[in-house]
């Protein structure tokens, strides 16, 4: 056969049963395509020409866990047009029947627009995938660890960057409000090695109090949502009249709310475990916390581009410390505004100089946190801005992040992952499309609320 002349195709080599937690391979072939070169559409060195999306779906639970496809060692892999061979080993660890689930997004690596460019149009190209591309996974030893009767067992969760799965919420051995609360089509998030516990705000404000009197975030419109649940002890959205809202669902920019300025480049809040956050009022110092309450201060930034205004280097050239004190806890949310205005040879050289503002500003007894961006998977933005969102360019500005951050600060201190794509990546797909008709790929309060416990998590257990 030659694979010129076939269509992109999906094979599971094992199609036997296997036991859970088990690892399957799963491969993909896309043939040769039409290639006109391009110093533009480049893909990342040691990625992919095509951007493939594929989930392993399972046929009773519909849990979707992703298949992140890897080149193999093969020259042809390296050159664009030519037939390109992924694999990927995927571990699987709910009994059920799983099929591949997905479609080609694009080819030649045109999911990574350099320069000036702006993303072609997405146009999925399916995969063929015959019926009997399907592996049984089984509790064949009756030691099943990852059961739902025994996630009670597992240890509380610290890690903000578990693996796990959703599951509906019907099919929970247990009381729901020992978990955090559905996402919007009644699904509970549930990780496979540890233990996530619902944590009223209530209880988080006393937390900030006890373990993280003062915390600094860095963050964009993504961090305004998650603060507004936060400083309003969860009440933000929560009524079941408003969850359809436009705010809630996308966009809340200029929804009146007033606990504190969203509109503004800094936010002080003081938190209080049963009033709240709010903004504090006439003259305080802003470098310490006030008594029996915690301080949140948020800075507002446009990822690392230079749509920000003031530029993001004067707050560091003022002085951290002077100015804002020395946190107990740093966030950093980078990647959203990045992905979709800069360049990747942009981001590398603002990413360095940012982190070396973050080591000379911030000691090494402050906890620091990487937020990732947001996961994308949509059609191309076809507003007047053209962003450039595409799901690889995000998944590998991600990683990109955490590696530099991992790359600088070595053994020195301890980096931490809130990991907030890889909970939506998990999602069944129709659930991830929703974030994409939101022009600013917002993630709807229901998620914002498993965000948010995720941290809760992290932070207080």
């Amino acid at each position: 056969m030659n694979i010129a002349d076939q269509p992109s195709f999906v094979e599971i080599p094992n199609r036997k049963t296997v036991n859970i937690g088990d690892s399957v391979c799963v491969r993909v072939v896309v043939p040769e395509s039409e290639y006109t070169p391009s110093m533009v559409y480049q893909p990342v060195p040691n990625t992919p020409w095509d951007s493939v999306l594929l989930d392993l779906v399972g046929t009773t639970t519909g849990i979707s866990i992703p298949v992140h496809l890897q080149m193999v060692p093969h020259v042809n892999n390296y050159q664009p047009g030519a037939a390109h061979v992924y694999e990927a080993d995927v571990v699987l660890r709910d009994v059920d029947v799983y099929v591949p689930k997905g479609y080609i997004e694009f080819r030649n690596g045109q999911w990574n627009a350099e320069g000036n460019a702006t993303l072609p149009l997405l146009i999925p190209e399916l995969l063929v995938i015959e019926k009997e591309q399907r592996v049984k996974v089984a509790d064949i030893d009756g030691t099943n660890k990852y059961s739902l009767h025994r996630y009670l067992e597992l240890p509380l969760c610290r890690s903000m960057d578990m693996e796990g799965r959703w599951v509906r919420r019907e099919a929970l051995p247990f009381h729901r409000v020992l978990v955090p609360r559905a996402d919007n089509h009644g699904r509970v998030w549930l990780p496979y090695h540890c233990r996530l516990q619902r944590i009223t705000y209530e209880e988080f404000g006393k937390c900030l109090v006890q373990r993280h009197p003062m915390l600094h975030w860095f963050g964009d419109s993504n961090t305004r949502r998650a603060l507004k649940k936060i400083t309003s002890l969860g009440e933000w959205c929560a009524r079941k009249e408003e969850r359809e809202q436009r705010y809630c669902i996308c966009e809340d920019y200029l929804q009146p709310f007033d606990r504190f300025n969203e509109h503004s480049r800094e936010v002080f809040i003081d938190m209080d475990p049963v009033a709240g956050g709010i903004m504090p009022s006439g003259w305080f110092y802003p470098t310490v916390a006030p008594a029996n309450k915690s301080r949140i201060i948020s800075f507002k930034m446009e990822g690392l581009t230079h749509l920000n205004m003031p530029p993001w280097q004067q707050r560091f050239e003022l002085g951290i410390e002077q100015k804002y004190g020395i946190p107990n806890t740093l966030i950093i949310s980078l990647v959203n505004w990045d992905m979709a205005m800069s360049t990747m040879a942009a981001f590398a050289i603002e990413l360095d100089k940012f982190i070396d503002h973050i080591s000379k500003s911030y000691p090494t007894r402050t906890e620091l946190i990487i937020r990732t961006g947001q996961y994308f998977s949509g059609p191309t933005d076809q507003s007047p801005t053209k962003r450039k969102f595409s799901r690889m360019r995000g998944a590998i500005m991600n990683k990109y992040v955490e590696d530099a951050f991992r790359r600088k600060f070595g053994q020195e201190r301890a980096i931490r992952i809130w990991d907030v794509a890889a909970i939506a990546e998990r999602r069944p797909i129709a659930a991830r499309k929703e974030a994409t008709l939101c022009p600013s790929n917002h993630a709807r309060a229901e998620m914002v609320e498993i965000e948010n416990q995720i941290l809760f998590n992290g932070l207080c257990n």
